[in-house]
């Protein structure tokens, strides 16, 4: 099952994409990082890339909740970023919590394997 992987994909090139057609060059690399993955199937890239987009989610959490600070009252505009923005936070979360279980559990199958 690759669809966390391809799923990481799509966030990283949506989110390094500027219309009309301009990608950053660190949304490439990230991109090309994460078909290596895709292509090869390493368990410590894996767990790496997987916390890495955790730890991205974790500032994204930090930048909703600094975007909501800054209104005076909590209203449906507030509401709307905050629904929209825990939406998309807990879906990058359950993407990358697959990603880590599915090359955690990668490590116990092969020690299993090998009678470790």
């Amino acid at each position: 099952m690759k669809l966390p992987e391809f799923y990481v994909l799509a966030v990283v090139l949506l989110a390094g994409y500027t219309p009309p057609f301009h990608f950053n060059i660190i949304a490439i690399v990230l991109a090309a990082l994460i078909i290596l993955q895709i292509v090869s199937k390493k368990r410590i890239t894996g767990i790496l890339l997987s916390s890495l987009f955790i730890l991205v989610n974790l500032f994204m959490l930090g930048a909703l909740i600094s975007e909501l600070s800054e209104f005076s009252q909590f209203n449906s505009d507030a509401r709307q970023m905050l629904w929209g923005g825990l939406a998309i936070w807990s879906i990058n979360m359950c993407a990358a919590g697959l990603l880590l279980y599915k090359y955690f559990k990668k490590d116990t199958l092969s020690c299993k394997q090998n009678g470790l």
